[in-house]
């Protein structure tokens, strides 16, 4: 890292950013952990956007895609994964509505 700053270039990345020399201190170190930054839930459909019912079953005629939905993601998402989320599910739960 020294060195990539005294360069200013980082020849793996070709980045300049950043770059600052570690030869002084002193550094305070923290540990950094994951916190919730969203919330997961929602209404439970299947692959073709159907929403399910308490037992699992599809609701007749009921339909979800968005930020309404939950389970798409798993335990957490990144930001901004909902766009695609959104985008993917939207179109699913337009053709199923359409058909």
């Amino acid at each position: 890292v020294t060195q990539y700053a005294k360069d200013k270039k980082d020849p793996d990345f070709n980045h300049r950013a950043g770059l600052a020399s570690l030869e002084e201190g002193p550094y305070i170190l923290e540990k950094v952990r994951p916190s919730v930054h969203h919330t997961m839930g929602g209404l439970v459909t299947d692959k073709d956007t159907r929403v399910l019912d308490e037992a699992g079953k599809p609701i007749e005629g009921l339909y979800a895609a968005g930020e309404l939905t939950g389970m798409i993601h798993g335990a957490n998402r990144l930001g901004g994964n909902a766009i695609a989320d959104i985008i993917t599910f939207g179109r699913v739960a337009g053709k199923m509505v359409s058909k």
